[in-house]
């Protein structure tokens, strides 16, 4: 039989859900074909008993990190407290792809036992991971609080980088004056990284106490602090306009007088528009292994001056931590702004047209919509 007959079988054995399918599946797991077996281990999952969780936890140690990943995924299905445990191990995995699965399984599952754990992984290299393990301990609320202000003093810049970030997305005012105490002042952060990191989490967590403070790193030495903190202003300075979207893929802030319709059809994910200012604004993406965030900024420079626009200008920003680019463009009635990166084989592009007034008015809710964005790949 071939090895797509036989994981559709299995796919089928898991959706009829009959408890006289689990020896076959679990017979399928010593399978050669690899999707065969993550369909097997998949199928498992709906199929929860004793048996099922130790043919699963058998697999934890496979060769194949597709594999190890998807054990985990089931194993913290069928039996989350040995799911729990094993994906505490497997933060330690020679494969980014298993740790970054560890870490959404912890987070999943939203086990205090796992904070300790967690705050000594936030180092791990890999980009990626870091930021599931920052939303795993930022699914543990206030309770991570304490614990991640008693790692503000550690000597990896890297390390006091991520807890910042975890306290930011938690949004605790607990963290606001040992976060001012970073940003400005003689015993600032020495890290300029840390310090813009510092005012970003501070405008996550939108206290006016912070102001002050922020107000004086305008006047920090590096322009990636200066940035930070006038977009943190701005967050603070807008707070009671903002709502946050997150579907678990892309998350950000947005003024509540926009109204946004998810889409994802694959390519476009979100559509909005602000009615009373005549202002519309999608996000899409496109994937383009072979193209640069800058050669796709380049074509769309090219279609816009094919379709008669003037004024049309690019410059650098920074998106979701990417390098990236701005380009905009004007009609005789409006004005187009997008906003380009690339992350993991995917070219994004936000876009947005209105009135060039009302463009120029929203620029403030625009940089907090980019300032706060965060893809999930």
């Amino acid at each position: 039989m071939l090895g797509g007959v036989r994981a559709a079988a299995a796919r089928a054995l898991g959706n009829i859900g009959d408890s006289r399918a689990i020896e076959p599946l679990i017979n399928s797991l010593e399978d050669p074909d690899i999707d065969v077996r993550i369909s097997a281990l998949r199928s498992l999952a709906s199929l929860r008993n004793e048996r099922s969780a130790d043919a699963v936890e058998g697999c934890l140690n496979d060769p194949l990190e597709d594999i190890r990943k998807n054990a985990l995924i089931t194993l913290a299905e069928v039996d989350p407290k040995r799911g729990v445990d094993h994906a505490l191990a497997a933060l330690n995995d020679r494969s980014w792809v298993v740790r970054k699965a560890a870490a959404r399984v912890i987070r999943s599952l939203g086990d205090e036992r796992c904070i300790e754990v967690l705050i000594d992984k936030l180092n791990d290299p890999d980009l990626e991971v870091r930021r599931q393990i920052v939303l795993a301990v930022v699914r543990l609320g206030e309770a991570a609080v304490e614990p991640l202000l008693e790692k503000l003093s550690d000597p990896s810049w890297q390390t006091r980088a991520v807890i910042v970030e975890a306290l930011g997305e938690i949004g605790s005012k607990r963290a606001v004056p040992h976060l001012k105490r970073m940003v400005s002042g003689r015993k600032r952060d020495e890290n300029r990284y840390v310090r813009g990191k510092v005012a970003e989490a501070l405008g996550l967590i939108g206290d006016p106490d912070a102001l002050e403070s922020l107000i004086e790193a305008l006047n920090d030495p590096y322009l990636f602090v200066r940035r930070k903190a006038r977009a943190a202003i701005d967050l603070i300075d807008v707070e009671s306009y903002l709502k946050r979207f997150d579907n678990g893929e892309i998350s950000f802030r947005y003024p509540i007088f926009w109204d946004l319709l998810e889409v994802k059809d694959g390519e476009k994910l979100i559509t909005g528009s602000c009615k009373e200012h005549g202002l519309k604004m999608s996000i899409k993406r496109k994937e383009a292994s072979g193209v640069t965030a800058e050669e796709f900024s380049d074509i769309l420079i090219d279609v816009l001056n094919m379709r008669g626009l003037f004024n049309v200008t690019r410059s650098t920003v920074t998106v979701d931590s990417e390098h990236g680019y701005m380009v905009t463009g004007e009609t005789k009635k409006d004005r187009i702004v997008t906003f380009i990166f690339k992350k993991k084989g995917y070219i994004y592009y936000i876009y947005f047209r209105g009135p060039l007034e009302n463009i120029t008015g929203s620029y403030k809710y625009i940089r907090v919509l980019i300032n706060t964005l965060h893809v999930e790949i």
